[in-house]
């Protein structure tokens, strides 16, 4: 009981834009999100039960000469700019759920990441490399699978 109170709790905050950055990974940080993803095709697919396949829902980036991890929880959309060979990364923009923007940069690993959800047709799966933007609307459900 306690713990679907915490989960409630976590989603209510979440969706008022409320909370910081806290150190480590939490357990809201392997839900699953409504979502809508743009494909490097300019294809819009709308998606239930959305993450990455393994893993927390974390986003692994480089700010200058910085690594950066940033939690789904925290995250409004993600831009992602067309891949640089030459560095081997490709340059993001982040909008938090508070607003602010911080420019990254997505590396080849991060970009080879599997993401899952569920459309109305079926299964989908994407690496994030193909994605071009990343919209986060809100949490499908607060037990993770």
């Amino acid at each position: 009981m306690r713990r679907l109170l915490a989960w409630v709790a976590a989603a209510v905050l979440l969706a008022l834009g409320v909370g910081g950055v806290s150190a480590g990974i939490e357990e809201i940080d392997y839900a699953r999100y409504d979502a809508r993803v743009t494909d490097s095709k300019g294809v819009s697919t709308d998606l239930k039960d959305f993450g990455y396949a393994t893993g927390a829902n974390i986003l692994m980036a480089i700010r200058g000469e910085a690594d950066v991890e940033i939690p789904f929880r925290l995250i409004r959309t993600i831009d992602i700019g067309a891949y640089v060979p030459e560095e081997r990364r490709s340059p993001c923009t982040v909008t938090l759920r508070t607003g602010r923007t911080v420019a990254l940069e997505v590396d080849a690993v991060e970009g080879d990441r599997l993401l899952r959800g569920k459309a109305e047709f079926g299964e989908f799966r994407i690496r994030m490399g193909r994605v071009r933007r990343l919209e986060l609307v809100a949490l499908s459900h607060l037990t993770p699978e």
